[in-house]
């Protein structure tokens, strides 16, 4: 896999999907977001400089970008104009902050102790105090709120610089994540991330529809939302295939699972087989085989021309590939594991022939079908005239007459 590059996540979406439907198994395609954006939507490769770096423990995962390497478009402008562009470094509202706070706590005592006083002096005389005490104690009310609202500032002002020193050099990290650091739980952290968002201090910055991530560029957000529908199409084709798969008849049904079953399980094996010759030729085979079970699920008739891939073709080669795979975990290899280890490969090309075969072997009645309408159409073309040598003919035959005359 080529470094320092972007991930075809596209590829990956269509993997995972892929083997889901060789396992039957589709729970993982409902994963959250949050495994999209960490999974898949991880876009570039960073070559780490220095291995001794000390990392927080959370860190690694999370793309940062101020590692040096490659980048993708998107975060190598971030590298190259620095992180600060993503976010207000000079943040207004601290100094009005404290103001508002000032102000409206001794506001508050003024206003309190005034209202107290017109309130004494109702009640102990005859003076109408009533308008006094409604007046300032409105006055007093509104202090208050506005004390209240510049220490919510200040607090604001400073929990961002909190956040900042926490998300510096990082494209996307878990919202999780993020709380812990800045010591806040997760609803008040969603909350003060969406409020500086609003407020244009993070200016690209992005929350994933399930609020797990927090996302800092543009184009890591542009790359998560294809992610996020190439997903969804991939899950809805993989629930199409398995309604379709459930109105297929019982036998084909269990024909496809077995299948299945054979075809993870080549799968897994190349995974385990580090030979790259091996490889290629399971490969190979897996691509075959998955095919002919498609063809099961596209045309369930040809069901029946398959008892002896089931009974003993596919086994077999389950049996070679476990023998494969003990011998291949010998730490000592010998002539004779040599030999066997050779055998099994190329017995492997023979089964990858005979399995293209019967592949092929189940479109001879489509073909025939073909080769019949093909037929029919070119008898019904001379019939009326139109093929081209009659064409030519006819047209040959026009012009004599044109002469004659």
């Amino acid at each position: 896999m080529a470094e320092n590059k972007y991930d075809d996540y596209g590829e990956q979406i269509r993997n995972t999907v892929d083997n889901a439907i060789r396992n039957n198994d589709f729970s993982n395609l409902s994963r959250s977001v949050g495994d999209i954006i960490n999974g898949v939507i991880d876009s570039v490769r960073w070559t780490v400089g220095d291995a001794n770096k000390m990392r927080q423990p959370w860190e690694s995962p999370y793309r940062s970008a101020s590692q040096p390497g490659e980048t993708g478009k998107g975060t190598r402008n971030f590298v190259q104009n620095q992180a600060a562009d993503l976010y207000e470094k000079y943040p207004s509202g601290k100094t009005a902050g404290i103001l508002m706070a000032a102000g409206g706590f001794a506001g508050t005592g003024i206003f309190g102790i005034l209202t107290l006083v017109f309130a004494i002096i109702g009640l102990a005389s005859a003076i109408v105090a009533a308008p006094g005490v409604i007046v300032f104690g409105i006055l007093t009310i509104a202090s208050l709120v506005l004390g209240i609202r510049g220490v919510s500032r200040i607090g604001f002002i400073n929990r961002y610089r909190k956040y900042v020193r926490v998300l510096k050099n990082q494209v996307y990290i878990p919202i999780r994540a993020l709380a812990q650091q800045v010591g806040k739980n997760v609803e008040d952290t969603t909350r003060d991330l969406k409020k500086m968002i609003s407020q244009k201090l993070l200016f690209q910055a992005h929350i994933d529809e399930n609020e797990h991530y927090l996302i800092m560029t543009d184009e890591a957000y542009r790359e998560y939302l294809k992610a996020r529908s190439d997903l969804v199409a991939r899950e809805q084709e993989a629930k199409a295939v398995k309604q379709a798969e459930e109105e297929l008849p019982e036998e084909a049904r269990r024909l496809i699972r077995q299948g299945q079953d054979y075809v993870a399980f080549i799968h897994r094996s190349n995974e385990k087989i580090p030979d790259e010759d091996i490889s290629e030729k399971l490969v190979q085979m897996e691509t075959v085989v998955a095919r002919i079970f498609d063809v099961v699920r596209e045309r369930p008739q040809v069901t029946s021309e398959l008892d002896k891939l089931m009974s003993y073709y596919l086994p077999t080669t389950r049996k070679l590939l476990d023998a494969y795979m003990e011998l291949d975990r010998q730490s000592v290899a010998g002539q004779n594991i040599a030999a066997t280890k050779k055998e099994i490969g190329d017995t492997i090309d023979t089964l990858n022939a005979a399995f293209a075969k019967l592949l092929d072997s189940l479109f001879i009645d489509r073909a025939w079908d073909i080769s019949s309408d093909i037929s029919v159409l070119n008898t019904v073309l001379a019939q009326d005239g139109l093929k081209e040598d009659e064409l030519q003919a006819k047209m040959q035959a026009q012009g004599q007459v044109m002469e004659q005359k």
